[in-house]
């Protein structure tokens, strides 16, 4: 068994009175004031980031086969334990080699955890499409699923669609059947189409704001239920580019800090200088750290402590809100109630802060695969 001690607990929803934690191998065994172990005088250790909506980061791309295994060792710098690679809009065929990918990072032992497949696109509304290829679009029909999933199925975790959008309430109804979180995005859905999804099983929706109808006050769309149910939770990109930072307290104060996380969305240019990047196979230029195809945004340069910096040090979230929006609830959207906390039976991912909120060390399985200590 191994001890850290002196430390300022935060256990994915609030601060602790004990300062130590013992880990058994990769699980969690207890919390207590032990003054043995490791001493970590008295830095923040709080569960590691989980990003459930990223494309790449440091000049690799989720869609290039190897460079998913090669992001979970990247990611432990930015203090991500876990974390689902998002695909982008494609062809059947490099989808199915971008899943075949993600089984294969799934399999490691070492470095950030890969949970699984996210799909983003192809089920997407080419009016709100973003930086997705129009032409690559198509209907989310059931069948076209479980051909494009075939023998992949189990690796799913996530699927972002429009469901107004022909077979799209069916393939909501079927992921949810299968356990797969259904998000709701780059959709053009009323109001009604939308409460209709969540009632069918959409938990949650893909960057708030982006992707999706501007609020009005006739026609609320997708945003304004959202907003307002709490059958589903709010994700959005914490790069105070995409949203100015007074719609992220909109969205904290609407859905309460159990009903939003925060992800990066970000692309391989994220921990890279400006220049031109990919993404789907087409260019992205990047200037002054913004991402952009054209007159869209494409994707953040964001890491997953840069974000919880922005949400505390420049947004005014409280700390154990904006910790719990990076660490248990993105977890908890995609079913993994083990990750994003620290209790006894969880996973011993974890990493530690300083008062400046930066990453000293990350621990994935117990194990410490990031030290700046």
């Amino acid at each position: 068994m191994n001890t850290i001690c002196n430390v300022r607990i935060f256990d994915g929803t609030a601060f602790r009175q004990e300062t130590s934690v013992s880990f058994d191998g990769e699980v969690i065994t207890a919390l207590d004031n032990r003054n043995t172990g490791a001493d970590m005088d008295g830095l923040l250790l709080c569960p590691g980031f989980v990003d459930i909506h990223m494309h790449g980061q440091l000049g690799l791309d989720s869609m290039r086969p190897g460079e998913n295994a090669k992001m979970a060792a990247t990611q432990v710098q930015y203090g991500v334990t876990a974390f689902c690679p998002a695909s982008v809009t494609q062809t059947d065929g490099p989808i199915r080699a971008y899943l075949a990918d993600i089984r294969a990072a799934m399999a490691l032992e070492r470095g950030a955890r890969v949970l699984g497949a996210y799909l983003e696109g192809p089920y997407l509304a080419e009016p709100v499409r973003g930086a997705h290829d129009a032409d690559k679009l198509r209907d989310p029909e059931l069948s076209h699923y479980q051909a494009l999933t075939a023998g992949y199925e189990d690796e799913v975790v996530r699927v972002t669609l429009a469901p107004e959008r022909k077979g799209g309430m069916e393939l909501v109804s079927y992921l949810k059947s299968r356990g797969v979180t259904v998000s709701i995005g780059h959709s053009a859905a009323t109001a009604e189409e939308c409460a209709r999804s969540i009632e069918l099983g959409v938990n949650s929706s893909t960057h708030t704001c982006n992707g999706m109808e501007p609020l009005h006050h006739r026609k609320p769309g997708v945003l304004g239920v959202t907003l307002t149910q709490d059958a589903i939770r709010a994700e959005f990109i914490a790069d105070l580019i995409h949203i100015d930072p007074i719609l992220i307290r909109l969205i904290h104060r609407a859905k309460g800090p159990q009903g939003c996380y925060y992800c990066t969305d970000s692309l391989e240019a994220a921990g890279m200088p400006d220049g031109v990047y990919n993404l789907g196979g087409s260019d992205v230029t990047v200037h002054n750290g913004i991402a952009k195809k054209g007159d869209s945004l494409a994707g953040s340069t964001l890491t997953m402590d840069q974000g919880l910096r922005n949400l505390v040090q420049k947004v005014g979230l409280p700390l154990a809100d904006a910790l719990g929006m990076g660490t248990r609830i993105p977890a908890q959207v995609i079913g993994r109630t083990d990750l994003g906390r620290i209790a006894p039976g969880c996973k011993a991912d974890f990493i530690l802060l300083d008062r400046d909120l930066r990453v000293r060390a990350t621990y994935v399985r117990g194990i410490c695969e990031y030290r700046e200590i």
